[in-house]
């Protein structure tokens, strides 16, 4: 009996030790680190010339190499609808990119989106080909399109609508819920998103929405701050990936 009770302690033992691996001291699993883009575009080229356009995609200092999705969305200025998509390659340490040739003189926008360990992240800047007189787009890494500022998109024939409480309340779960149709049929079995910014010093937060009805899908969001927040629904199926940016209120 004595080595029965010995031989059940062990086992007890070992099990906690094992539940506990990879929580924090007070029992917490610990936050993943966010990821990182370096997205590196030349201010000005010519016409013509094949540019470099790169991004450096790292995790808590390290590089990492095993990005689920990156690519680069580019189009002119005041032309998102237009807007081209490029799959990029692994180049090595944690760099991803891309050769693109710009015919057209203006002022571009390229945009990374980066889908890795969980998470996306989509920086941007601008790039001006030639001797453009156009004001170059002053949109920094994490900015927003300032022409796509309403709660309807249209693109590849979807229709986005984004619907929230009439009061959102700090500190207090919110439902949002996205109606999406394509060509007046309920887009089904795609992956929505929410990117919700605050601060542009601050990392976003990422929503992810599950279908509840056909074309319908839902989350619950929690705001730690009053004020107008940008909201960006990212929507992806197959071939298609398109984001419409929109804003709501949260009051005290």
């Amino acid at each position: 009996m004595l080595w029965l009770l010995f031989v059940s302690f062990l086992t007890l033992t070992a099990c906690g030790q094992s539940d506990n691996q990879g929580s924090g001291s007070d029992g917490e699993t610990t936050e993943p680190q966010p990821i990182e883009v370096a997205l590196q575009v030349p201010e000005q080229a010519e016409s013509g010339d094949s540019v470099s356009l790169t991004a450096k995609v790292t995790q808590g200092g390290e590089n990492v190499e095993d990005a689920e999705e990156v690519e680069f969305e580019v189009w002119q200025e005041g032309t998102k609808e237009e807007s081209e998509l490029i799959e990029a390659e692994y180049q090595g340490d944690g760099i991803y990119g891309i050769e693109k040739s710009f015919e057209v003189e203006g002022t571009y926008v390229v945009q990374s989106h980066v889908t890795a360990r969980q998470m996306h992240i989509m920086p941007k800047k601008s790039l001006v080909i030639g001797d453009s007189d156009t004001t170059k787009v002053n949109e920094g890494e994490h900015g927003q399109d300032s022409h796509e500022d309403s709660d309807h998109h249209h693109a590849d024939g979807l229709t986005v609508q984004l619907d929230s409480p009439e009061a959102i309340k700090v500190h207090e779960d919110s439902k949002m819920t996205v109606s999406i149709n394509q060509e007046d049929e309920p887009l089904t079995g795609a992956n929505v998103t929410l990117e919700i910014s605050f601060d542009e010093n601050e990392n976003p937060q990422w929503i992810d929405l599950n279908e509840e009805d056909s074309g319908s899908y839902t989350g619950n969001v929690t705001f730690a701050h009053p004020g107008s927040h940008a909201v960006n629904i990212h929507v992806k199926k197959g071939e298609l990936h398109s984001h419409q940016e929109t804003a709501i209120e949260v009051e005290e």
